[in-house]
């Protein structure tokens, strides 16, 4: 087998990954929440920000690719959880994010749910509380949440898609379980 045979095999093999990959993202981005288990979840949002981008050209065909498609230029912000201090983090987060326009869709990449703070209460809300903001509150279809300077809002769980990469063994971590018939569950 030459080097060229060697490279050739490669590069098929690269283009398969791919396309399996964007596969995989095109299912992701459907309304509600979402759980991505991955080793690497920066490589993860890299891979999936790439995709997105109207600059990236589909490699599949098929539904799927054409579904991926029509995902990308769709406006995304990601959120890192462990960032998060008292107040205006979380629920101020939400509230901004209600206020945004539906179309099209938000998609909304919340990192490190499993890490939220825990420490002095006048610099972090409690962790038990964030989560439930953050993570929690996407089980309803219709979320009510009640922001301390704004009061009370609400946002239709199918008018964002939402994205929690997380780590093997990081969903043990969290101060509540989550449900596999509530969210979807995706190793990637």
């Amino acid at each position: 087998m030459s080097l060229f045979d060697k490279d050739l095999i490669e590069n098929e093999e690269q283009l398969k990954q791919t396309m399996v990959e964007e596969e995989n993202i095109a299912l992701l981005l459907g309304p509600g929440a979402c759980v991505v288990e991955t080793n690497d979840t920066e490589s993860f949002v890299a891979s999936l920000l790439e995709k997105l981008s109207v600059d990236y050209a589909v490699l599949s065909n098929g539904p799927l690719a054409d579904r991926l498609k029509s995902q990308q230029g769709r406006p995304v912000y990601r959120w890192d959880a462990k960032t998060f201090r008292k107040y205006d983090d979380a629920i101020d987060s939400m509230y901004q994010l209600s206020k945004l326009p539906k179309e099209p869709k938000p998609i909304v990449i919340i990192e490190n749910i499993a890490d939220i703070p825990d420490g002095d209460r006048n610099i972090y809300d409690d962790p038990a509380l964030v989560e439930n903001i953050l993570l929690h509150s996407w089980k309803d279809d219709t979320i009510h949440l009640h922001h301390h300077k704004n009061g009370p809002f609400q946002m239709s769980k199918c008018d964002y898609t939402v994205i929690f990469p997380v780590k093997p063994g990081d969903l043990q971590k969290l101060r509540h379980s989550i449900k596999s018939d509530v969210f979807g569950f995706v190793q990637f």
